[in-house]
């Protein structure tokens, strides 16, 4: 289990790593401002409504931050697996014939997993009713922010790995 766990981890880390090397060294603003030339005020609302389920106060803002990680997210698994299958290639002295192969098949994988996890991890963060806890009153906001989204992230893991053991489960049978 421990194994597992730090290869989660080393995983993780290493692509925030490859995330904060592509936004740094990748110029992708001109991508972001070209994308939200196709929206005017009201589809932009209905966007970040739809995404966070409550208005947004500062709508432009949002829907460039959310095209700003989709595009870097974009950019980075690509990157992140060709690293990794780079790895496995030198390290593990695995076959070089098929490379491509091996990066484009762990290239959508990644994809499928970052989507699934993402649309998981937003699904529980609009169905658990956080109103219901956190009072509008709350004096202590960054605390209790960071409270929501760190329930919300170890529920999103619990039910993310829930369902991939159902899925093992079901491949073995």
């Amino acid at each position: 289990m421990a194994k597992h766990a730090l290869s989660l981890f080393i995983k993780i880390s290493l692509f925030a790593v490859v995330m904060l090397i592509v936004a740094i060294y990748i110029p992708y603003n001109g991508l972001i401002d070209y994308l939200t030339s196709f929206f005017d005020f009201q589809s932009a609302d209905n966007v970040t409504r739809f995404i966070l389920g409550e208005p947004d106060l500062e709508v432009w803002e949002s829907l460039r931050s959310y095209f700003g990680i989709l595009i870097n997210t974009l950019i980075t698994v690509p990157v992140l697996s060709a690293v990794i299958t780079a790895y496995n290639v030198v390290i593990r002295k695995i076959s070089s014939a098929g490379i491509v192969k091996d990066w484009i098949s762990s290239t959508l994988r990644r994809f499928m997993k970052l989507f699934a996890f993402t649309f998981l991890f937003w699904a529980v963060f609009r169905i658990l009713p956080y109103q219901s806890v956190l009072p509008d009153n709350e004096t202590d906001e960054a605390f209790a922010t960071i409270a929501v989204v760190v329930f919300n992230l170890l529920t999103t893991i619990a039910c993310y790995w829930f369902i991939t053991q159902k899925i093992i489960d079901k491949r073995s049978l």
